[in-house]
């Protein structure tokens, strides 16, 4: 699955989908077995999954039905948990009895069993009747999301019930099995089809996609299962614990290849795998952050031009306004002529041009730049160049990328303070075990100022283009420094706490 903003949501069904891959494990070994302790051992692994999948299902549905009830989510779940202990100290169910001369089934339910099951109807209930209260009050696309939820729902409670019947000693075939993997058959299919977790995918032909999906998913673990009992004749092991290693090396074995195969049907569909749709999406929404910024940083020039230029014809006598004019005009258009220079060298910078440099120079030409900065407000400057070594990088941009967050560090100390810039070599440790590999090192630099800080609240935004907190501030400058950084396959990390200052910590590969 997609990463994305909506991770709660998508590890909620992850949860969801794996409690009933649990139960279905455990079905699928209770029938495939004929020795009763080992279908009792499978019986009570596969009724984690029963037990957890109406709590999975409820608190995904609260989240998915934007309903909030904190007290019930934490009741289900301390109530699972101590159905889930009474599973494994015998509190549940006694013993299995074999029935229908096929598979074994739970017998004699003790009441906590029954309690239990009343719990698991009400659980299902609820979510039922959310769903149904939702769509009531609900419209447009996401009326026909809750409605496919409704149905999937539905289907799923239908076929959970019926594989209870057996146990209290109603003899029916519990075929209500096969329904319940409809339930998130057809909830992937609106997950996809409706964008449910901020999956910014449009798919045309999604129930295909689905199917494919819950295919390859199905033959997968149909291929684990048939290859551990082949395993198991050839072998003739009769352990639990060897079955399931068994069963989850052979996993490891078929992942690749599924994998594989997801990759084709993905890019049959996409023209993409998942992580490629993922990094054109984070491109097109820093496209769309950019021409919001833009729009925004403009208009207040553009509206102190165009007042002057209304004022002209009245005042072209006026000295005062003359003077204002000549002297604001020039300011306005030369910041928008800054805003676009920078918004150009972020949004399209230029290829770096490496060569072999000494950092430490470019260092010493940048404080030495700014001296006469340094003394207006009062900065004293400490250099600890420790490290001497070289770095493959473009001098101009590294000089551009350590005046930006040196600006930012004076802007930080108006009146007075200290400026710390230091240097330093560590060696990487390598994991070849080729004793003739070349040891790597990194090269460090660390800006720290004495300044009022940056908000904790503030800090993870930093980065992101036009965000600033100055008034004359475009909001660009350390997301190119980031940008140069990154081109020269380095690494900028930042700390700050208020009152106290920033340091901010570069570090690229030495040669």
């Amino acid at each position: 699955m997609i990463k994305t903003p909506n991770i709660f949501a998508n590890r909620l069904w992850a949860y969801f989908n794996f409690a009933i891959a649990l139960w279905g494990l455990g079905a699928y070994k209770v029938g495939s077995t004929l020795d009763p302790q080992a279908a009792l051992l499978w019986i009570k692994l596969g009724h984690i999954g029963v037990i957890t999948i109406p709590i999975f299902l409820l608190h995904f549905s609260l989240y998915f039905l934007e309903q909030k009830n904190k007290n019930l989510i934490i009741y289900a779940y301390l109530l699972g948990a101590f159905f889930l202990i009474s599973l494994f100290t015998g509190q549940m169910f006694t013993h299995e009895k074999f029935i229908f001369n096929s598979f074994y089934y739970p017998s004699e339910p003790s009441f906590l069993y029954i309690i239990f099951f009343f719990s698991w109807i009400t659980y299902v209930t609820l979510t039922y009747r959310l769903a149904y209260k939702k769509i009531k009050i609900t419209s447009g696309v996401h009326r026909n999301e809750i409605k496919y939820f409704f149905l999937a729902t539905s289907i799923g409670y239908i076929g959970g019930v019926t594989d209870f019947l057996p146990t209290f000693g109603i003899n029916l075939y519990p075929y209500g099995n096969f329904l319940v993997s409809v339930f998130p058959i057809v909830m992937t299919y609106v997950i996809l089809k409706y964008n449910l977790m901020d999956i910014n995918i449009i798919i045309r032909k999604s129930l295909i996609y689905s199917l494919l999906v819950s295919s390859i998913t199905l033959i997968f673990l149909i291929s684990v299962l048939v290859s551990e009992r082949l395993f198991h004749h050839v072998i003739h092991y009769q352990n639990i614990a060897t079955s399931i290693i068994m069963a989850s090396l052979i996993a490891l074995i078929f992942t690749p290849l599924k994998n594989r195969i997801q990759n084709l049907v993905d890019r049959a569909f996409f023209k993409a795998t998942p992580m490629e749709m993922a990094n054109q999406n984070e491109k097109l929404k820093a496209v769309a952050t950019l021409a919001s910024g833009l729009a925004h940083e403009i208009k207040n020039p553009l509206s102190t031009l165009k007042t002057f230029a209304e004022f002209v014809p009245l005042k072209k006598d006026d000295p005062v306004f003359m003077e204002q004019y000549q002297r604001i005009i020039p300011q306005e258009i030369d910041r928008i002529d800054n805003l676009v220079h920078e918004l150009l060298l972020f949004a399209k910078p230029s290829i770096p041009q490496m060569q072999t440099t000494n950092p430490n120079e470019i260092i010493s030409n940048v404080t030495l730049m700014l001296q006469q900065k340094f003394e207006s407000s009062n900065i004293k400057v400490t250099m600890q160049l420790n490290a001497n070594t070289t770095i493959q990088a473009d001098q101009n941009q590294l000089k551009q990328a350590l005046l930006n967050i040196i600006l930012n560090a004076i802007d930080a100390m108006p009146n007075s303070g200290t400026l710390t810039i230091a240097t330093t070599v560590i060696a990487i440790p390598s994991t070849n075990v080729i004793a003739s590999e070349p040891k790597q090192s990194q090269y460090i630099i660390t800006i720290t100022d004495t300044g009022h800080g940056i908000n904790p609240k503030d800090l993870p935004h930093i980065f992101e283009p036009f965000f600033t907190k100055k008034e004359k501030g475009t909001g660009l400058g350390l997301a190119i420094t980031q940008g140069i950084i990154e081109k020269h396959s380095g690494t900028i990390k930042v700390e700050s706490k208020i009152n106290q200052g920033t340091n901010f910590k570069i570090s690229m590969k030495a040669v």
